[in-house]
């Protein structure tokens, strides 16, 4: 089974991912945390260096777009196959209401009638060699809206569908719905990804039993408290301490080469012990510590202390839903 690393903004961008990669190469595909298609058609700065090829070597990336400019979109496609790129996901599952509000991400949903036209104008003029992935959500209110969204999808030469089971009103809320993921699998004629909620090797097991059909899981949140998930699923071993300890440090190193200011250093890092914690779940003082560090000599002052203060149990997730 295909494993795929989920995009999440601002945290794995290339220095997590490269890093990841090493520790853990078993992943099959690493997804960018989406860009906005402008009308220059290409990017600069700290876009540039995400997704040049240079920085992302030794894996294999899916660049993620998000837009509803046609024109701006297959500009971006050209630029992302000149860099070497033969497939591009398309973002229609953020569910950020500022961005749903745009019409874009999740927002997209709406119109089938405007999402018809995007189509068509997109893989009209779909530079070729080039193949268009889709992450989507199931709907905007209601699961009713679910059958026509995937006939929609039908209608067009997608290389894979990576299907997030809830509305976009319910944000990352609740459960997923299976039930609705069994009727896609029943409409559907594309390549089927599962996303939603699977942090443990006994999860991604009953996905796999439970939708014999599809051709993989994408990971987002479990990976990045349990790096080694992947491994696992696929018949390696569980996560071990020492290995852990070693990643987190290497995280620590590449994002310090990406990125200067050691407060905006120490906010990255921050974030990711939002999902490293998880493995340390007994530790108090040094994690409230570690969240109030104001320099990096607190940051690794806390995080020693984390580690001396609670056993190391590697993250299984908060609940077993299906």
């Amino acid at each position: 089974m295909n494993c795929y690393f989920a995009p999440l903004e601002s945290i794995t961008s290339y220095p997590l991912r490269n890093t990841h990669a090493h520790f853990f190469p078993e992943t099959d595909k690493y997804f960018s945390p989406f860009v906005s298609a402008n009308e220059e058609g290409s990017y600069s700065g700290r876009i540039a260096r995400d997704l040049s090829p240079t920085n992302n070597e030794k894996l294999y990336l899916v660049p993620q777009l998000m837009g509803k400019n046609p024109k701006h979109m297959l500009e971006v496609f050209k630029y992302l196959q000149n860099l070497g790129y033969q497939e591009v996901n398309l973002n229609l599952g953020c569910p950020s209401g500022t961005v749903v509000a745009k019409g874009k991400g999740a927002g997209m949903l709406r119109n089938l009638t405007l999402l018809e036209e995007f189509f068509n104008d997109i893989f009209s003029a779909l530079p070729s060699g080039l193949s268009i992935s889709v992450k989507t959500r199931i709907g905007i209110s209601d699961s009713s809206e679910t059958e026509d969204i995937f006939l929609l999808f039908n209608a067009f030469p997608f290389s894979e569908m990576i299907v997030h089971p809830r509305l976009q009103k319910q944000f990352y809320k609740g459960n997923v719905d299976l039930n609705a993921f069994r009727k896609i699998c029943g409409i559907s004629k594309h390549k089927l990804i599962y996303n939603g909620d699977i942090e443990n090797i006994a999860t991604a097991i009953k996905i796999r039993e439970e939708f014999p059909e599809i051709c993989g899981i994408m990971l987002g949140r479990g990976l990045l408290s349990n790096p080694a998930l992947v491994r696992e699923i696929k018949g390696g071993k569980a996560l071990q301490e020492e290995e852990f300890k070693d990643y987190i440090s290497a995280v620590e190193d590449a994002f310090s080469k990406e990125i200067a200011e050691d407060r905006n250093l120490l906010a990255k890092l921050k974030e990711c012990w939002t999902y490293f914690s998880r493995n340390y779940p007994n530790s108090v003082r040094g994690i409230k510590e570690l969240r109030k560090a104001k320099n990096m000599a607190e940051y690794r002052s806390a995080k020693y202390r984390i580690y001396s203060e609670s056993s190391f149990y590697a993250y299984r997730g908060e609940k077993e839903w299906i």
